[in-house]
């Protein structure tokens, strides 16, 4: 989850950064005289997210709008001269790589990468935007990028073309971009980020493939126009979030999410075309959506929303639990059944529940989803890993209601293109009624949670909530606490859900 320091926190609740918490990032690229790309965009998108960018220069390029006519390499002595200036008073929490001028730096930017155990981000640029020479038949270049440079770098950033040419491929459309990147993560790449923005598709659609999983962000119709330096810009976000500690998905859901935000407010410099830096307030419209199925970019699920507020919402392990919890007047109720292996015993299990619950209670029943549609129940939860087996179109169909749980933005990428009924935000705070994969989040970050989604979805608040807790989250405007052990083992719970449901009206 985010980083209660980075910038998008304090773009919403107006806390002042210091200097000192300010984290440098190494920015290695070419000049563009013009400052519409390279190092200048690297400079403007890591001081909009609150880092400091330290740019180390490859080279002094001569481009227009007529495209890029000189690289300008500077040597190995002042290049090398120039890194220690950079590193001498900062301490370099991420890197990122734009245009390698030649096979002598790239010698020299393998060198500096060894000495920092930073993220790392590479944007291949090895074809220009703006037409004009490239390092496209820089046979050197690609050759040290595959054979050096990948087993040493967090993630590589490159476009169709680019891809097309570190891997020797025709032309890279959606239908092989999977095989793609695959060839280079067999050489040791541990993530790549393949930039869909140059494919002539009416979506906007980015490829990532982690090695152990892969899946497309997309984003609304693209526009008719070239925006100069989007690459750079991307890149320089992504380095700049993983400075702040981020998980590498969310780290590129941020900054696909800070590209849209400059892209809508686009300006004209002379004839080029321009992105604005700033870190505003992340709104839903701002944000990608995510895919594992090319086929499934552009659409989206219809599941009818429950309403605003589910108020206390047990979870409980069996039947008997369900039928207690409707004799107190509980609404929302959700069925987890975990250790019940025998299907027919599951199968009797859920039955019952079903039939203590009439048509005034919201009855889930989590991951069984064939179940809950052939015995009527209300709806179905899902938690992310249980998304790609569920066959969604069955479960619209059938009527039922689907919640969502989320842990963190690239999990939320996910449920915005499912379009759930309600989405469960957790863990909120440390939990012993599971094993935990993400660690737990603050009030802060609930804040932001209401803020970006309270208008859009019923939320529901899970994870190490007691009485206390399901107050304070009451108060912020959450509209259900989610609640597992503080019933299920407390000394009297018909007496703890008394408390609760009168503190939640």
């Amino acid at each position: 989850m985010q980083d209660p320091a980075h910038p998008y926190w304090i773009s919403q609740f107006g806390n002042n950064m210091s200097n000192t918490s300010r984290p440098a990032v190494l920015l290695i690229g070419g000049l563009d005289p013009q400052g519409c790309s390279g190092i200048v965009a690297d400079i403007q998108t890591t001081s909009a997210h609150g880092c400091h960018g330290v740019p180390l220069l490859t080279c002094l390029t001569e481009q227009t709008s007529q495209g890029l006519t000189s690289i300008g390499a500077l040597s190995e002595d002042v290049f090398m001269r120039q890194y220690q200036s950079c590193v001498a008073d900062f301490d370099i929490a991420a890197i990122k790589i734009g245009l390698i001028s030649n096979i002598n730096i790239a010698y020299c930017i393998s060198k500096i990468i060894d000495q920092h155990d930073v993220p790392v981000v590479l944007d291949p640029v090895l074809s220009s935007s703006s037409g004009g020479i490239t390092l496209k038949h820089n046979v050197n270049i690609r050759r040290f990028i595959i054979k050096n440079l990948l087993v040493k770098i967090t993630l590589l950033t490159p476009n169709l073309s680019e891809l097309a040419i570190l891997t020797k491929s025709g032309n890279i459309s959606i239908h092989n971009i999977r095989a793609a990147t695959a060839q280079l993560i067999s050489k040791g790449l541990a993530v790549c980020l393949v930039t869909g923005g140059h494919a002539n598709s009416k979506w906007s659609a980015d490829y990532l493939n982690t090695h152990n999983s892969s899946f497309f962000y997309f984003y609304h119709q693209k526009l008719g126009k070239d925006v100069r330096g989007t690459g750079c810009v991307l890149a320089s976000s992504i380095a700049s979030n993983l400075a702040f500690h981020h998980d590498i998905r969310d780290a590129v859901m941020l900054a696909k999410a800070y590209v849209n935000q400059g892209i809508k407010k686009i300006y004209s410099m002379g004839c080029h075309t321009l992105l604005k830096h700033a870190m505003v307030k992340i709104e839903l419209k701002d944000l990608p959506k995510l895919c594992y199925d090319h086929n499934l970019i552009g659409s989206q699920f219809n599941f009818p929303l429950c309403q605003k507020r589910l108020g206390i919402y047990p979870i409980v392990d069996s039947s008997d639990w369900i039928k207690r919890l409707v004799q107190e007047n509980i609404s929302t109720i959700q069925l987890r059944i975990k250790d019940i292996l025998d299907d027919q015993l599951r199968r009797e299990e859920i039955r019952k529940a079903v039939s203590y619950c009439d048509k005034s209670i919201a009855l889930f029943v989590n991951d069984h989803w064939q179940l809950a549609i052939e015995e009527n129940a209300y709806g179905v939860h899902l938690g992310q890993k249980d998304l790609h087996d569920a066959n969604l179109s069955a479960i619209v169909r059938a009527g039922l209601r689907l919640g969502i749980s989320v842990h963190s933005y690239w999990e939320l990428a996910r449920a915005l293109a499912i379009n759930p009924s309600y989405i469960s935000l957790g863990p909120l705070f440390n939990t012993t009624s599971k094993k935990m994969s993400f660690v737990s989040q603050e009030i802060g970050q609930i804040k932001t949670w209401i803020g970006l989604l309270g208008g859009r979805y019923p939320l529901v608040a899970i994870g190490g909530i007691d009485r206390h807790r399901a107050e304070v989250l009451n108060k912020m405007g959450i509209g259900s606490v989610a609640m597992i052990s503080a019933i299920t083992k407390a000394d009297d719970y018909k007496k703890t859900i008394r408390d609760l449901v009168s503190d939640w009206r």
